[in-house]
């Protein structure tokens, strides 16, 4: 299982996931010029993906999604609530290459299991791709920690997970009230601490690597996220390879060690 995260923050969002030569993107929230690109800095080529999974239907998801799809006949896999909310974004999508997510499926031997977080949008989906004994579990946008959540990173290799916000920095940001709300409450954003929090709960000797991914650019700051995490996970003595995710740097490619 290899994964690397092309970006991740209100300005874009993708990722690139290869399991047992199965390689597919999930989001699409740059240009298709910029997906393009951002794959060629780890060494692949876009005309190689398999498949687009969308996670919900906000611009920063799915940008690109339907340029790519009918320029590189590429399959997209989404939720038919999100899918309705963003037609006009995708624009016209081929009938063959467009597949409503309804429950678990597979893409060749490879399991791929949505589950829903809460978010303010028509629906928001996380992924649990399985493969043999890997499992990479990812949820990128996500405001409370449910007990779905909990079941489906349970087991994880690889947990991609987002660290949004600094409740003090938000409190005293540029934001209007209620969009301080929205950040802040059940069907908004994950905090630092709430995080931290989690990933404690998390973890298991199995666990190999851990990405914090849609860190904000105006209620936090990538040293804040990062240290409030490692500084939980040091307290309960948990050590693991913790990697902060920037808007515009695309991260090495990890290999499962399993």
């Amino acid at each position: 299982m290899k994964v690397s995260i092309l970006g991740s923050g209100s300005s874009g969002n993708s990722i690139f996931v290869e399991v047992d030569k199965v390689k597919i993107l999930i989001d699409a929230g740059f240009s298709g010029k910029k997906i393009k690109e951002k794959l060629e800095v780890i060494g692949e080529d876009i005309n190689d993906i398999q498949a687009l999974l969308i996670t919900h239907e906000h611009g920063d998801h799915v940008l690109g999604a339907g340029i790519i799809s009918r320029k590189y006949k590429l399959p997209i896999y989404i939720t038919k609530e999100s899918y309705n909310a963003c037609q006009h974004k995708l624009g016209k999508i081929e009938p063959s290459n467009l597949n409503f997510i309804d429950g678990k499926f597979y893409l060749d031997n490879i399991s791929i299991t949505p589950f829903d977080v809460m978010h303010d949008a028509e629906r928001t989906i996380g992924f649990s791709v399985e493969y043999m004994e890997k499992k990479l579990t990812l949820a990128t946008d996500i405001g409370h920690i449910t007990n779905i959540v909990r079941e489906q990173f349970k087991g994880s290799q690889i947990a991609i997970i987002e660290c949004n916000y600094d409740y003090n920095m938000l409190m005293n940001c540029d934001y209007p009230w209620d969009l301080k709300s929205r950040v802040k409450g059940r069907n908004g954003h994950l905090c630092n601490e709430d995080t931290a929090k989690f990933l404690t709960e998390l973890y298991h000797e199995d666990l190999e690597k851990v990405y914090l991914v849609h860190v904000s650019n105006d209620s936090n700051c990538y040293d804040l996220a990062y240290n409030t995490v490692e500084f939980e996970l040091i307290k309960n003595d948990i050590n693991i390879d913790l990697e902060i995710v920037r808007q515009n740097t695309v991260t090495p490619i990890y290999k499962s060690k399993k």
